[in-house]
């Protein structure tokens, strides 16, 4: 899985040589403007080292937001989040290593200009390039797909939404024949269905300038001698993806129709280390912590408001949660329902749910009644990131229709996390089984980067007071 990221990962690598060349232009223009031309020489290589930190770490901060990559839904806000987080990690090094040195090895005057040069260059560019360049036919990933059965349409489909970006565009579907077999030219989902011999295939697709091939699960090859071309294509340069790789990259989720028990223990195998989640909570908890005192007035505030609501009702709603490896524990949050509207039998709640109140509907939407949630990070019960904890009476229910559902118990559950970002709200079974598939792809492919990625979006939604969307 992330060498295959990797490889597609570097279909956009130009991307970084962009932002090199907007944080050159950034500081040279700022030394010129400040100090004058007599100055360039000595300020740029006689601090070569501070403005690689500069550099460094502002590249760091776009790698890590995912701003080199694939992108799977373009956004303003998504750009202005990611230019503020590099902007904000590159002064945070900047001021620690000049501080280390006991000296301001870049004046404040100049860094500032050379930063707000850069932010303008930025996002001025990455906005021209994702909304009139990358959308352009000669610019997108040329797609095929190896069978045409249903299957193969829903693939194609997932690789060519209109918000990625580079555009994948399907040029067409192929179907394997032996030799001298080859068929006329048919239509096939708006492009062409050509039949062709492995020993053609390399050359059908080089003729077709194909980057990317997806192998379909209603067409794998039975005969043995047909696999070593397909193996042989990633030689050529075309990327060859199975149907479970494309749903991971580009709708970061697992179907569980295309895993089994063999499947998630070999996966396992692989997964991020014992130190890595060890270091995801401790730093959770720091946050946590910090976070607590930081908005510390507005929960004072929430609380009087609920109060001023309804007297006699509790400000904070304590429910059993089923949490790492199945233990039970109490989760905190704002109340937003009616007094009462706890004990009644546990069941999901409804979009538009009669029980909750008006002031609770504005929490809601803002996601400030998941504040007090806080309090369980810094009790270790949860993470900052991971899947959302269930009561325990609906997990008994849904451990009996979904396949693998305790496999989201083999991490802390989370305040936010993948599942919230890029499902919708929903109350059923069948959202239950789609956000289990998200927080497989969580589990998988747990990482701080990606946690990082999770907390920007959730800003977002919290910020804007956004419905979550679907990909």
């Amino acid at each position: 899985m992330n060498k295959r990221r990797r490889q597609l990962m570097g279909s956009v690598s130009a991307l970084l040589v962009l932002d090199l060349v907007c944080l050159t232009i950034g500081i040279v223009a700022a030394i010129l403007i400040r100090l004058g031309p007599e100055y360039l020489s000595e300020y740029l290589f006689h601090r070569v080292q501070s403005w690689i930190f500069y550099v460094a770490s502002i590249c760091l901060a776009h790698y890590v937001s995912g701003s080199y990559g694939l992108q799977l839904k373009v956004s303003s806000f998504n750009q202005v989040i990611n230019w503020l987080f590099a902007v904000l990690m590159a002064l945070l090094i900047v001021s620690i290593t000049s501080y280390t040195w006991l000296e301001m090895v870049v004046g404040r005057g100049v860094l500032g200009l050379a930063i707000g040069i850069y932010s303008i260059l930025w996002l001025g560019v990455n906005g021209l390039l994702y909304r009139y360049v990358l959308i352009r036919p000669r610019f997108a990933s040329r797609v095929a797909t190896l069978g045409t059965g249903p299957a193969a349409v829903e693939l194609a489909a997932m690789m060519t939404a209109p918000s990625i970006r580079p555009m994948h565009t399907l040029v067409a579907g192929l179907h394997l024949c032996p030799v001298g077999g080859e068929g006329p030219e048919e239509q096939w989902n708006g492009v062409s269905r050509l039949t062709v011999s492995p020993q053609k295939l390399a050359e059908c697709l080089h003729r077709l300038q194909v980057r990317t091939l997806i192998i379909s699960p209603d067409y794998l090859p039975e005969e043995p001698a047909l696999y070593p071309y397909l193996r042989r294509l990633r030689f050529e340069g075309i990327h060859v993806l199975d149907p479970l790789t494309v749903a991971e990259i580009y709708v970061g989720r697992i179907p569980l129709k295309m895993i089994d028990e063999q499947w998630l223990t070999h996966a396992g195998s692989s997964l991020a280390p014992v130190e890595t989640m060890r270091l995801k909570r401790i730093m959770g908890s720091i946050i946590a912590s910090m976070a607590l005192i930081l908005l510390l007035p507005l929960g004072l505030a929430i609380a009087l408001v609920i109060k001023l609501d309804h007297f006699s009702a509790p400000v904070f709603f304590r429910q059993r949660r089923v949490g790492h490896f199945g233990r039970e524990f109490s989760m905190f949050k704002f109340r937003t329902m009616r007094p009462g509207a706890d004990r009644e039998k546990a069941v999901w709640s409804p979009v538009n749910d009669p029980r909750v109140t008006r002031l609770g509907r504005i929490l809601r939407r803002y996601r400030l009644d998941e504040l007090p949630q806080l309090i369980n990070v810094v009790r270790g019960d949860m993470c900052l990131v991971g899947p959302r904890p269930e009561q325990p009476q609906i997990v008994a229910e849904l451990e009996k229709i979904i396949s693998f559902y305790r496999e989201r118990e083999n991490v802390l559950p989370g305040i936010t996390g993948w599942a919230q970002i890029r499902h919708p709200y929903g109350a059923s079974v069948e959202d239950s089984r789609r956000k289990l598939e998200y927080d497989l792809y969580y589990i998988m492919n747990l990482s701080l980067t990606l946690d990082l990625r999770i907390i920007l979006r959730t800003l977002r939604i919290m910020v804007l007071g956004l419905e979550r969307q679907a990909p």
